[in-house]
């Protein structure tokens, strides 16, 4: 579970995206549609300041799911209760699809900040899926395969942890250049 809640965590890290704020003609904006626009230096810091915003509103609501999640598997596994278990990885993905709900409502005008908040997206999908699938492997005999095919989600999501982590940081620098780096 420590791998999975750890991932969990690296998106709570990173920025999250922004509305757009332009305001633009109807004949401009179907012009803009055949070709993403650049956005603004003052559009992309405000994307993501946007973007912190909701990842500081998500942290708490995340931790809770996650503390909430092992403390159901826990007593879930002493019991041995194959129903409760699953119960606790549906409430848990439930929460997982509804912050990726909230991370879709945010509009987001600047490419780099629309990068950070797919990647957040992929990650936190990615760790749902891993989830499940740890659950399935550690309480029946897996196959060969079936391991196999779990380690190359596992580095899949490393990957993408990794890369959301390079790109969060390297868009903070950006923006905070005089910032200490965080790790």
């Amino acid at each position: 579970f420590a791998l999975f809640l750890t991932a969990c965590d690296k998106p709570a890290d990173k920025p999250a995206p922004a509305k757009p704020e332009t305001t633009q003609p109807a004949p401009e904006a179907k012009q803009e549609a055949a070709k993403p626009a650049e956005a603004t230096p003052a559009q992309e810091q405000a994307d993501y300041n946007k973007l912190l915003e909701w990842n500081a509103s998500q942290a708490q609501a995340q931790m809770a799911a996650q503390q909430k999640l092992q403390s159901d598997l826990t007593a879930a596994v002493q019991a041995k209760d194959e129903k409760k278990i699953e119960e606790a990885i549906k409430t848990f993905n439930k929460t997982v699809e509804d912050t990726i709900a909230s991370l879709d409502k945010l509009e987001v005008a600047s490419p780099s900040v629309k990068s950070i908040k797919d990647q957040n997206k992929e990650v936190l999908a990615l760790s749902s899926e891993l989830l499940v699938d740890q659950l399935n492997l550690a309480t029946k005999a897996p196959t060969e395969e079936q391991t196999k095919a779990y380690q190359a989600k596992v580095e899949k999501l490393q990957a993408a942890v990794a890369k959301l982590q390079k790109d969060g940081a390297d868009l903070a620098q950006k923006f905070a250049p005089a910032a200490p780096a965080a790790k």
